[in-house]
């Protein structure tokens, strides 16, 4: 044990938690936390953008997941957009990327997650789509 004097005659212990200085965690790198830990399930691609229901581009197999997360606390409520690679199973790469991003949330970052959202915003192929001239 270390003792440490800060002011005349008052000691304090270094190994004191109570002392040490406290870790506020931002959403935004709570979120990137949460972009990395969907990206690492298989089957999983960037989303789609759309408007009125027509997708703006196309498809960034390669692209990242996009997170939002709103931290009170030590509990952390995400929302997950993403596209899942067709012919995978929707709802099973749905759960894998929950249990992914609370998981490794909980591992990096010390949180809680209350739940995790997730929005597939398309069903994107491996193979280009080619126009057939007739």
């Amino acid at each position: 044990m270390t003792v440490v004097h800060d002011a005349p005659g008052v000691p304090t212990r270094k190994d004191d938690p109570g002392l040490r200085g406290g870790l506020e965690l931002r959403d935004r790198a709570v979120a990137r936390l949460a972009v990395a830990a969907a990206s690492e399930v298989s089957d999983v691609a960037a989303p789609v953008s759309r408007v009125l229901g027509q997708a703006l581009g196309g498809v960034d197999l390669d692209g990242r997941v996009k997170a939002d997360v709103s931290v009170a606390g030590d509990v952390a409520t995400v929302r997950v957009s993403l596209s899942v690679r067709w012919p995978a199973p929707i709802v099973e790469v749905a759960e894998a990327v929950r249990t992914r991003v609370t998981q490794r949330l909980s591992e990096l970052a010390g949180l809680r997650v209350s739940h995790v959202d997730v929005q597939v915003t398309a069903l994107p192929t491996d193979r280009r789509s080619r126009r057939r001239v007739r």
